[in-house]
């Protein structure tokens, strides 16, 4: 009798000490916490340590140490959250309006049914909601098409095992190949599927209020457990743990057998539990419906390597925003009055948040470690900068984070500009010495020289005014047009008339004009050569090429400046028998815009005692030629013939003028 007393004394104390040992491990965050809901629905991590908790009343950011909430104010479309999920550059949260992503601080918005659970496979996302599956694109939320047994019902949980895509419905359990246009679709079994779980290459899903099933293939097995009202299962410390909505935690070991349960009993303080989530750090948080969250603190210490970031950095008092600050790669330039930098950085530890020093250092030698995650450097001389931070707990140090920055230097303290304003100031003292001494030479000559080349280009101006269009050539047309009128030829007849007008209209407005583009100069040969072509009885080819480094809009050019050496070509080069062909060739060089007329004809002195009997084509070239040579002293103009074999094979007009652009 003694004997079983003690045995019974031993095992009451056992318990006792094992539930206190427990409590002393458990932590309850409630509204006191700074937590603005008790309802929490999800439970994430993300990379830089963070936990994030959704809940009934938003987003929560939890540092080991301060809450931090996340509203619609913020930019979620709802409050009333119900899945959140870390991924590598953003969080994505659901909620029972829709979906939001959060990337670098920015909310974005879609509209939708209730989000029940997110997948990600390697290349798209995937959301589960009350009325089928949605697709994840950058603007919007398309619906997928699978099957209407899954459209049209309650997507509970969507998991993908690197091969196949397992749906949980509210009326069957899936699988998939893919969810777009899938070629294996089957039902696994009927049932209100609530969660999914992909262990070792095992399907483990669990029912609302039939056991938990394990899928080996497509054959399923039902696994008892105590629990009713399942709607979530994970995988923790190498045993499952089942949640019920209403009835707590059931702890199973990898084979299924039964270990402990955690419920209002024995543990907590409700039995309404909506997920359980093992952090980095190996500690278990259990998210409640009415009564915030739990933390089970690991008893093993997990030495893990901190991760620093960059929280915020401010030029002169202003948020940097308009770049990723953690993934910048380039060196950010500012003005010499953005001078005053500021960084704020920060690495996360669950369970020790007040033990983590941190150092920095601008260029050169770290600072001394300490707890302050802050640095303000005013004043920044100008040159080039790489701030350097990095933390650590205990002896275990972060990889040290970089930002470079360039601060340019004012410009007067600029060496070329100083050099400039030298050397201007001399040139100016300097050029009012001369220009004293030689003002009133300068001014009697360059009014002389004004006159002399006014008069020159005023008389050469009304010349080729009068020398703008060949009477014969217009006489020429004017036929042509006729006789394409009495042969009955309309088509042609407009065609003619309508290019003849246009060159006729073209030359009068450029008759005012000292200088057009060297485009409208080519458009203008163009249209004339055209009609050369229709009304010349000698037949012949010809091409326009341009080799100029600038757009042929920007060039300017006197106007009808080669149509006298075209005509030229059409009227006295070509015999009839031949096959003739003219290439007009612009190009620029050295500051000057070249042209080359090259023909293939009978050569310039043949056609020199042909000119003599066509004193309008002798006269225009002359003058043309005085044109160019008046533009500028460096113009040139050249006639030669083109020789092979010692047999004139043709004639080649050159010229080039100072390269003028309307810019």
């Amino acid at each position: 009798m003694k004997l079983l007393q003690s045995l019974l004394l031993f095992v009451f104390l056992f318990i006792t000490t094992s539930v206190i040992s427990q409590q002393n491990n458990l932590k309850n965050y409630t509204l006191k916490s700074g937590l603005p809901s008790l309802k929490i629905t999800d439970i994430t991590q993300d990379n830089n340590g963070y936990l994030w908790f959704s809940s009934s009343k938003g987003i929560i950011r939890f540092d080991g140490n301060k809450f931090k909430t996340y509203t619609h104010k913020n930019g979620l479309i709802s409050n009333n959250t119900t899945v959140i999920s870390a991924q590598k550059k953003a969080i994505f949260i659901g909620t029972n309006k829709g979906f939001c992503s959060v990337i670098n601080g920015k909310f974005k918005q879609f509209e939708s049914d209730r989000i029940n659970c997110i997948v990600t496979s390697p290349s798209q996302t995937f959301l589960g909601t009350n009325k089928g599956i949605l697709r994840l694109r950058k603007d919007f939320l398309p619906n997928i098409r699978t099957n209407f047994q899954i459209d049209l019902n309650k997507i509970n949980d969507l998991k993908f095992d690197g091969k196949f895509y397992w749906i949980a419905t509210n009326k069957a359990l899936w699988k998939l190949d893919k969810i777009i246009n899938p070629t294996v679709l089957k039902r696994i079994e009927l049932g209100n599927y609530t969660a999914i779980l992909i262990n070792k290459k095992r399907i483990i899903a669990t029912t609302y209020n039939d056991g938990i099933k394990l899928i080996i293939n497509t054959k399923v097995k039902t696994i008892s457990t105590a629990l009713k009202n399942i709607t979530g299962i994970k995988y923790i410390n190498k045993q499952f743990w089942i949640v019920s909505e209403d009835q707590g935690i059931e702890i199973l070991d990898s084979n299924f057998n039964f270990i402990k349960s955690i419920n209002k009993y024995n543990t907590l303080k409700t039995n309404q539990i909506q997920t359980v989530f093992q952090d980095q750090e190996k500690n278990i948080w259990i998210a409640t419906n009415n009564h915030g969250i739990y933390r089970l603190k690991s008893k093993n210490i997990v030495r893990k390597k901190p991760v620093i970031t960059f929280q915020n950095i401010e030029i002169v008092y202003q948020t940097l925003d308009s770049i990723n600050i953690n993934e910048y790669p380039k060196i950010l330039s500012l003005k010499p009055s953005k001078n005053h930098v500021s960084f704020t950085y920060k690495s996360v530890n669950i369970n020790t948040p007040g033990n983590i020093l941190y150092r920095y250092k601008l260029n050169r030698g770290f600072s001394k470690w300490s707890g302050k995650n802050t640095v303000d450097f005013p004043y920044l001389t100008p040159g080039n900068y790489t701030f350097t931070a990095q933390s650590k707990i205990g002896k275990i140090k972060s990889k040290p984070i970089h930002f470079q920055f360039f601060i340019d230097t004012p410009i007067h303290q600029k060496k070329w500009f100083q050099w400039l304003i030298t050397t201007l100031l001399s040139l100016l003292l300097l050029g009012r010495i001369l220009f004293y001494i030689k003002k009133i030479k300068v001014k009697n000559k360059t009014k002389i020289e004004k006159l002399q080349a006014e008069n020159h280009l005023l008389s050469l101006e009304q010349k080729a005014l009068q020398l703008q269009m060949n009477p014969h050539f217009i006489f020429n047309v004017l036929n042509g047009i006729k006789a394409l009128g009495n042969a009955g030829k309309t088509t042609e007849l407009n065609n003619t008339i309508s290019k003849f007008a246009i060159l006729l209209r073209a030359v009068l407005n450029n008759s005012r004009q000292e200088e057009i583009s060297l485009a409208d100069e080519i458009s203008i040969l163009k249209n004339y050569i055209s009609l050369e072509q229709q009304i010349n009885a000698t037949s012949f080819e010809y091409e326009i090429n341009t080799d100029v480094n600038l757009d042929a809009e920007e060039i300017l050019i006197p106007p009808m400046l080669v149509q006298p050496f075209v005509e030229n070509c059409i009227k006295h080069a070509f015999k009839a028998s031949k096959s003739n062909k003219i290439s007009i060739i612009f190009s620029t060089k050295n500051q000057f815009l070249e042209c080359s007329i090259i023909d293939n004809g009978i050569g310039i002195q043949q056609s020199k005692l042909q000119i003599k009997s066509s004193s309008h084509n002798s006269v225009a070239i002359k003058i043309t030629e005085e044109r160019i040579k008046t533009l500028s002293k460096k113009s040139a103009f050249s006639i030669a013939e083109i020789s092979k074999n010692k047999a004139i094979i043709g004639t080649k007009i050159f010229f080039k003028i100072p390269l003028k652009t309307d810019f």
